[in-house]
């Protein structure tokens, strides 16, 4: 039996396959990797011919301009998955770079197992199929709203609307963000000090607090 089984039942991509599952990895072929903190597992320019699920351990994608500028899309934790989007599309360089934040567990699955029936027919090929568009869906929605958060025209606007977003998610005014705050400024594309001053500025108004990556919306 597949020790991440308990993982892999929370994966978007197999929701509704639970009594299948095994026999589903079995036939999808799925190859397990390893990697340390700070290690690359795509790069940018490689080509995306799979699906990354992530087993374990916590990760980055990241975009970086020309000069040299990084800028953070995303973080990604188990039972989340990266690449679909590109390996689907059939882009043949990836645009990002997925970085693993802490030493991490990855199960790729070749995305031409994914979206064709293999000679057994197996019955979860469909599913499979029918998640996968799901996901592409919301995964369109998120981007559009971190568009949305870039657009605001002051660091401060982007600030409070990305705490606005972290408080709804979470549901609760007092919450944690994965980020460090170099990082935030990276996910933010804003300039680090400049971060920090606006951040000390709106807890002296009283509008938030914070200590490290804790906040709350006052």
């Amino acid at each position: 039996m597949n020790k991440n089984l308990d993982v892999l039942r929370k994966v978007k991509l197999f929701d509704g396959i639970d009594e299948n599952l095994e026999a589903m990895l079995k036939c999808l072929g799925g190859e397990e990797k390893n990697y340390d903190r700070g290690e690359i597992i795509l790069l940018t320019g490689q080509p995306v011919t799979t699906v990354g699920v992530i087993l374990s351990g916590e990760v980055q994608v990241i975009q970086e301009d020309y000069y040299g500028n990084r800028s953070i899309l995303t973080e990604l934790s188990p039972s989340h998955i990266f690449g679909e989007a590109f390996a689907s599309a059939g882009i043949k360089e990836s645009p990002v770079t997925v970085l693993a934040k802490t030493n991490t567990a990855v199960m790729f699955l070749g995305i031409e197992r994914i979206i064709n029936t293999c000679p057994n027919s197996c019955v979860f090929h469909n599913h499979l199929i029918e998640n996968l568009l799901k996901i592409l869906a919301r995964k369109n929605i998120l981007l559009s709203s971190k568009n949305q958060l870039l657009s605001r025209r002051t660091i401060q606007d982007k600030v409070l609307s990305y705490l606005s977003l972290q408080a709804e998610k979470k549901g609760n005014l007092a919450f944690e963000i994965p980020f460090t705050r170099n990082e935030l400024a990276d996910f933010l594309c804003v300039d680090r000090s400049a971060l920090s001053r606006v951040l000390s500025k709106l807890q002296k108004d009283g509008i938030i607090e914070y200590n490290h990556n804790h906040f709350k919306l006052l």
